[in-house]
């Protein structure tokens, strides 16, 4: 019925931008890959971090479908075997989670600050 050159969308997509990329400045977002309960360690997530960086010691809110479920502690990162301090965007970490179990976190789960 031709062209609707009056009706646009809210933001209009940018050639090379992603979803990811709308999360603000600064700020933290791993999405869980997978869950590893380790006995005498506690909970490990893998995932990529997207944006932001997350170091030893912060606090982390864990979300499912953009509900908050809880708040923990990062007590430690590993890349490819190594223990770290700090983990940037484009990373692929292992989060040591504090008092979380295995099972109250699933793939799919975000991290933020």
């Amino acid at each position: 019925m031709g062209w609707k050159f009056w009706k646009r969308e809210s933001e209009p997509p940018v050639p090379g931008r992603r979803p990811q990329d709308n999360v603000p400045p600064g700020a933290f977002e791993l999405t869980v890959e997978d869950v590893f309960s380790i006995t005498g360690r506690g909970t490990i997530v893998t995932g990529r971090v997207i944006a932001g960086t997350i170091a030893v010691g912060d606090q982390v809110l864990l979300s499912r479908a953009g509900t908050p479920l809880l708040q923990t502690e990062v007590t430690g990162i590993e890349m490819f075997r190594k223990t770290v301090k700090i983990a940037n965007a484009g990373d692929n970490v292992g989060l040591l989670l504090r008092d979380v179990e295995r099972d109250q976190v699933v793939r799919g789960d975000v991290l933020s600050k």
